[in-house]
């Protein structure tokens, strides 16, 4: 039984109801916060290979974070092809991942064919080139989209861009596509995001496309991005995927400005990287302004006249970070004040490279080179995809198809006695649920059978408590390996221990995510007297209760 279900009832309702992260003991903050601050990249695992495409790469932060997500799942990544119009965004890429083939072209002349037509010439060698791919990743062009170019922004050409991740994905027949972009992209005056949906779903793609609010990844900053998500394996929903992203972490706060960068208050090493801009004199005074009066917003008169008056929406313009809140987005003008809120928290200065690097959350190991322009290292930074974003989303996918592998490659019975156990095993209404439910019921207590709770999950409790918000759990002691009486099988011994292995960690991730809804959780063990399962299930029950009415009251 997980550790946490064998705390007082209390202090479990109290969880319950207001969970909160303790970053210091968080497992989850521990590992990212590490890896923001790993110095060496490391080997890759030897586990198995995750084949990827990354077009429109940049300097490869989306890669970078599915990296990630790939080794913490004992995998590693493969991809196939890279590819930027930027070559300085290339060469940054080569140096930092495990790429076949990078190259510095416009996708639009790799995948020139139109959509839904058979392949041209350039796509059939690069298909073959290619060969077997898992993930499609991208990022298109946003400057056309975005809400801070007034010009051109829902009409900007580039924005056709966004429809070579569908030609691609018709050509290539990735298992999933992944497709980044700014919120404004759905409001395009030329329909890209449901022209791309259409040939995705024409090409027998699951597609789904939802606005993250990545501090719910764990980005710490106050940036929205829409992402679409295809998919052509059945067992993979792209919508719960993203609805179970965009719900993520409810039990932390808000990851801060000192979370990712308090730690680097004393490094200067003199180059680029660790060196904040130079100001001009009358920005220096105005740092100075507000840091002698520990403002954070500049006054209006101190303002250059075009970002004065009562009603402009810029107060983050020459606006000063703060410890304890998250950064707003960070865009190529990290450097200036005048560009955002990008004055440090504690220096009179802006934020260097490196710190607006952590911010977007890339690891001190990624190699942005040693000779690398402040100009460049601005572009290369600002546009990139936060890398987190790819670490949780690439979690996500990679447990689904970890399991889809798993039940794939089910193995034969080892004897016909084998075979007639488990296909007499019962998946609900076993002696032992009949017998607890009889005597729940005879104490007074209504409830539900085998009902889904959470919605978009099809995860389902054996009995619920609905006015009470307890979800109990009866376990057999083989399928969830029981302490006491847990067995471990030798015919097929490692596709078992892959399987009890995967059915422990989905206990786990059923507990949590209950938890995190504001329900109780109680398991029960196969092997338990049903008679004092039900006492304690009552007492429980009625605890809850008699609290959640004191709390209305």
């Amino acid at each position: 039984m997980e550790r946490s279900l064998r705390l007082p009832l209390a202090r479990r309702l109290d969880r319950a109801k207001n969970t909160v992260c303790k970053n210091a003991s968080c497992l989850r903050c521990q590992s990212d916060h590490a890896y923001l601050k790993r110095k060496r990249r490391g080997r890759q695992p030897k586990g198995p290979v995750v084949r990827a495409v990354d077009l429109f790469a940049g300097c490869g932060a989306m890669s970078a974070g599915l990296q990630e997500a790939a080794r913490r799942a004992g995998r590693r990544l493969d991809v196939r092809l890279a590819v930027d119009v930027d070559k300085a965004a290339i060469d940054i890429y080569s140096a930092n991942l495990p790429v076949v083939d990078a190259r510095a072209a416009d996708v639009a002349t790799l995948f020139d064919g139109k959509l839904g037509a058979d392949a041209t010439k350039s796509e059939q060698r690069i298909k073959k080139k290619v060969g077997k791919v898992d993930v499609l990743l991208g990022g298109p062009p946003c400057q056309g989209h975005s809400d801070l170019n007034n010009h051109t922004r829902l009409r900007d050409p580039k924005n056709i861009l966004y429809l070579r991740m569908a030609r691609a994905a018709e050509v290539l027949a990735p298992s999933l596509v992944v497709v980044e972009n700014v919120v404004p992209v759905q409001r395009d005056e030329t329909g890209v995001v449901k022209a791309a949906s259409k040939a995705l779903t024409d090409a027998g793609y699951q597609v789904a496309g939802r606005v993250l609010d990545l501090r719910r990844v764990g980005v710490p900053q106050r940036r929205r991005r829409f992402l679409l998500l295809a998919s052509n394996i059945p067992e993979i929903n792209p919508a719960s995927i993203l609805e179970r992203i965009a719900s993520g972490m409810p039990d932390h706060r808000d990851r801060t400005v000192r979370w990712a960068i308090g730690d680097l208050l004393s490094v200067s090493n003199g180059g680029v990287y660790d060196t904040s801009g130079r100001s001009s004199e009358k920005n220096a005074e105005r740092m100075a302004y507000l840091f002698e009066r520990n403002l954070y917003d500049l006054p209006n008169r101190r303002r250059p006249v075009c970002h004065r008056g009562g009603n402009h929406t810029y107060v983050s313009m020459y606006g000063r970070l703060r410890w304890n809140q998250p950064a707003q987005t960070i865009t190529t003008g990290f450097g200036s004040m005048g560009q955002g809120r990008y004055v440090h928290p504690a220096r009179r200065r802006t934020v260097t490279p490196h710190e607006a690097a952590r911010l977007q959350t890339f690891p001190d190991s990624f190699d942005f080179g040693d000779t690398t322009s402040r100009l460049v290292l601005a572009k290369m930074i600002g546009n990139a995809v936060p890398p987190l974003l790819m670490v949780t989303l690439g979690t996500e996918i990679l447990r689904r198809l970890e399991l889809r592998t798993a039940q794939k490659r089910t193995p034969p019975a080892s004897s016909s006695e084998a075979l007639r156990r488990m296909l007499a095993t019962r998946r609900r209404d076993t002696p032992g649920e009949v017998a607890l439910r009889r005597l729940l019921h005879g104490c007074g207590l209504r409830f539900r059978v085998d009902r889904q709770i959470l919605p978009g999950s099809r995860r389902r409790a054996d009995i619920v408590f609905v006015s009470a918000k307890v979800a109990v759990y009866l376990d057999g002691c083989f399928w969830h390996s029981c302490p006491v009486h847990r067995t471990k099988p030798k015919a097929n011994a490692a596709w078992w221990a892959a399987k009890l292995a995967e059915n422990r960690r989905r206990d786990a991730d059923t507990n949590r995510q209950l938890r995190e809804a504001g329900w109780l959780v109680e398991r029960v063990w196969e092997h338990e007297a049903p008679e004092a399962a039900a006492a304690r299930i009552e007492n429980i029950v009625r605890t809850s209760l008699r609290l959640r009415r004191r709390a209305r009251a």
